[in-house]
């Protein structure tokens, strides 16, 4: 009797065992093929927002390179300006320097003779 039982409850349940069977893999490749998709546009998505930052990190990186070549290029400028202009700079605050020495000194030699001098 089992072998019956089991023949006759194969012939009513097996059909739909494999329909089910079918739509289960089905269901499943489309949820195997859904995510693949949303993986895949999360990539498109994040590749283009470091595609943006790049771009971003690139053109802030050459405007700080042009600001520092002309920078470096005033520099230049200045000190092959202040070659001659500072040679005769420190020239002219040497012999001040030397003229106030000379003046404190005669200054101070001659307290009582500076006074005098004045017509009153």
């Amino acid at each position: 009797m089992i072998p019956s039982e089991l023949g006759h409850a194969a012939v009513w349940w097996g059909p739909g065992v494999v329909i089910l069977l079918l739509f289960g893999f089905g269901f499943m490749r489309l949820a195997q093929y859904w995510m693949e998709k949303t993986m895949e546009y999360r990539r498109y998505q994040m590749e283009s927002a470091f595609g943006i930052t790049r771009q971003y990190i690139e053109q802030f990186l050459n405007s700080q390179r042009s600001q520092a070549e002309a920078l470096s290029r005033l520099a230049g400028s200045v000190e092959q300006r202040e070659t001659r202009d500072g040679f005769e700079h420190q020239e002219i605050l040497i012999a001040l320097k030397a003229i106030h020495h000379d003046v404190s000194r005669v200054m101070r030699e001659q307290p009582e003779a500076a006074p005098a001098g004045r017509v009153g």
